[in-house]
C-alpha cells in the first residue's frame, strides 16, 4: 500500500531555490562563466531595453505627476524580469557552452527563471532603488 502513494513534488519556488543553489555549486570554467553572465544580460536588456524607452519617452512626452507611481511600478517589475531574465539566459547559454556537462544539463532554467522574478531579497532592494531615484531625481 505504501508503494501506491505518490511522492509530493516541490512547489516552484523550492524547486528554483535548489536549481539556483545547484547551478552556483557547478563548477564551470571562469571563461565559460564569464561569457554566459555577459551574453545572459545583454541578452535581457535586449528583451527590456524597448519597453523601457517607451516608458521613458511616454514620460517625458506627457510628464509623471499625475502618475508617477504607476511608472515606478512599472519600473519595478521590469526591473524583477530583467532579473529573472538574465538568469535563465545565463543558465541557457552556459548549458549551451557545456552540452557534456550532466549536472549543468539537469538545472531546469525555468525554475531557475520563476525563482529569480519573485524573489523577495531583489524585489525589495529594487524597491528601495527605484523610490530613492524616484524621490531625488523626479520631484
Amino acid at each position: 500500500m505504501n508503494d501506491q502513494v505518490k511522492e509530493k513534488k516541490p512547489n516552484f519556488w523550492i524547486r528554483g531555490k535548489r536549481e539556483t543553489r545547484n547551478f552556483y555549486n557547478i563548477d564551470i570554467p571562469p571563461a565559460v562563466n564569464t561569457k554566459s553572465f555577459i551574453f545572459g544580460l545583454l541578452a535581457a536588456v535586449l528583451v527590456i531595453l524597448p519597453a523601457g524607452i517607451m516608458l521613458f519617452q511616454y514620460l517625458m512626452i506627457y510628464g509623471y505627476l499625475g502618475v508617477f507611481r504607476i511608472y515606478m511600478l512599472i519600473s519595478w517589475l521590469g526591473l524583477l524580469l530583467f532579473n529573472g531574465l538574465s538568469n535563465y539566459f545565463t543558465v541557457k547559454i552556459a548549458q549551451a557552452y557545456q552540452p557534456d556537462n550532466k549536472r549543468l544539463q539537469d538545472i531546469s532554467a525555468k525554475h531557475v527563471f520563476l525563482y529569480n522574478l519573485l524573489s523577495i531579497g531583489f524585489a525589495i532592494f529594487a524597491l528601495i532603488v527605484i523610490i530613492l531615484v524616484g524621490l531625488f531625481v523626479f520631484i
